[in-house]
């Protein structure tokens, strides 16, 4: 199926309100720490509960090496909206079914993240790193993806209409059964 939808499930569950900052910025500095002690480097398997597109929920389980201080970056279901999130470093953190619409990600680092069943419409992601990060699924209609490191990244199912993706390094990343429609390649 080209360009499969989230699970209405998940964005159902995404929160209605934005994260406070504060909240944003506490849990950012806890994942600074995760990494800086030994945590990321590892990968994501995703489980969903049901085939069926009406109830199924997906779930990220991460495997790698445990940090000795710190907290891995739980992003899932949050609302992102207003936040700044320009040059963020956030390396395998889980952003399952967030929402971050319109939200400027220029240069931030996302590699290993998994942000299956997210919406990123209309984000800029210019210049970002984004090597194997997981987007199946994800609303990415809009885009700018302009100089950004998509090695190994997965965006199967996702919406990528009308993205930019010029300059972009594109070797591994997977695309099977995304919505490409005026998608900038080249």
């Amino acid at each position: 199926m080209v360009g499969q939808p989230r699970y209405p499930t998940m964005a159902a569950l995404t929160a209605s309100h934005p994260m406070p900052a504060e909240d944003f910025a506490a849990a950012v500095a806890l994942h600074r720490d995760f990494l800086a002690t030994g945590g990321g480097g590892g990968h994501w398997y995703t489980i969903i509960t049901t085939a069926d597109l009406e109830t199924g929920i997906v779930i990220g389980v991460y495997s790698g090496p445990k940090a000795t201080s710190g907290e891995q970056a739980d992003f899932g279901h949050q609302r992102l909206d207003g936040l700044d999130l320009r040059g963020l470093v956030l390396p395998y953190a889980d952003l399952t079914a967030c929402s971050a619409r319109g939200q400027d990600l220029a240069r931030a680092d996302l590699s290993g993240c998994l942000a299956t069943d997210s919406d990123f419409s209309g984000a800029s992601f210019r210049e970002a790193r984004l090597v194997a990060a997981d987007f199946s699924r994800a609303e990415l209609a809009g885009c700018d993806f302009r100089g950004a490191d998509l090695t190994n990244a997965d965006f199967e199912n996702a919406d990528l209409t009308g993205a930019d993706l010029r300059g972009a390094k594109l070797e591994g990343a997977r695309f099977p059964g995304a919505l490409m429609t005026g998608a900038r390649m080249t």
